[in-house]
């Protein structure tokens, strides 16, 4: 009789510690907070940077911080048309801003959620940016966007970097002004990170971020939250 109830003790402590297992693996995916709480802050950065935004949200309903649809070539449209659900409606956003020494704006907007659908996100997002590699568009103000893929910079399980840039028509008398943004997409386990930092120069200015900075700040940002993983 005591080595059976000793038996079903056993079972009972191996049947806890299951479901205790099981209960882990459904709160595996980290809270809208616990994201916030990982993505970049000023401290992790060098230079002057302030924060103008940072958000733990439940929907991404107004604002909707995600990825901006525009940055996408035409080329991608069937690529794109299911991001906006894939990416769910919980995660986190933080925005940050400096100025160059020209004074001109420079941008940060740090990103992060997690879902089940995180692996075909980064798919679909993957084969848009391979679709819009070497893609040249013009507006009907004279503005020419240029998407060029970054080779070599890898971060997490999977992630794909790219640069757009926009270049102002040249008129008389003025410079020609470009934007240039570096976007990342990169996946920790089931979290999805978009990393988008934005400079505004002269063309040939040298106050643009160099790719080896803006590296350095996607790997700040990248072991954060793989961390959190």
């Amino acid at each position: 009789m005591k080595s059976r109830t000793k038996y079903v003790a056993a079972c009972a402590v191996v049947c806890l510690s299951l479901a205790g297992c099981a209960n882990d693996e459904t709160s595996e995916q980290p809270t809208p907070q616990q994201l916030s709480e990982a993505l970049l802050a000023i401290s992790d950065l060098e230079g002057n940077w302030s924060e103008s935004q940072r958000q733990a949200f439940d929907t991404r309903e107004p604002e909707n911080p995600s990825i901006d649809p525009s940055i996408w070539c035409p080329e991608a449209t069937d690529a794109t048309k299911d991001l906006i659900d894939l990416a769910g409606e919980a995660g986190a956003d933080v925005e940050m801003e400096s100025l160059t020494g020209s004074d001109r704006p420079r941008l940060i907007r740090h990103q992060a959620w997690s879902n089940d659908d995180v692996r075909d996100y980064f798919d679909a997002a993957s084969e848009a940016a391979r679709l819009c590699d070497g893609v040249t568009r013009n507006d009907e103000n004279g503005v020419t966007a240029t998407t060029e893929l970054i080779e070599g910079r890898d971060v997490g399980d999977e992630s794909i970097s790219w640069s757009e840039t926009l270049l102002s028509p040249a008129r008389t008398g003025q410079e020609t002004t470009q934007v240039v943004s570096r976007i990342t997409i990169a996946r920790f386990g089931d979290i999805i990170m978009v990393l988008q930092l934005g400079d505004i120069g002269a063309l040939g200015s040298t106050d643009l971020m160099s790719e080896d900075d803006w590296w350095s700040i996607v790997e700040t940002a990248s072991k954060k939250l793989d961390d959190l993983n």
